[in-house]
């Protein structure tokens, strides 16, 4: 059999148009991310930061995502309207 040159990639994603191939990785690398950092990740949640007096209730959300997958390194996350980092969290409860 003869190569055309092309590479061939197997992404492990579902067929379809490349938006939904990319939404798909997406969601992958934010279920790696959460395992990783041990968050709830895109649940609602009940927050406590550090060095405030309030508690905030909302969907935990990545700011941004890692360049890598290193714990050491804080995670910048959002709980609308708020923004902090990963080391920030006091306290976090799932909440239903």
């Amino acid at each position: 059999m003869e190569r055309d040159g092309q590479l061939e990639l197997d992404f492990h994603a579902p067929a379809g148009d490349g938006y939904a191939v990319w939404e798909w990785d997406q969601e992958q690398a934010v279920k790696r991310i959460a395992a990783e950092w041990e968050l709830p990740l895109n649940r609602r949640v009940r927050l406590k930061l550090a060095n405030i007096d309030s508690e905030f209730e909302g969907e935990l959300k990545l700011a941004e995502h890692p360049l890598t997958m290193d714990r050491r390194r804080p995670l910048l996350l959002k709980l609308t309207p708020l923004e902090f980092s990963s080391v920030e969290i006091e306290r976090c409860a799932v909440i239903e």
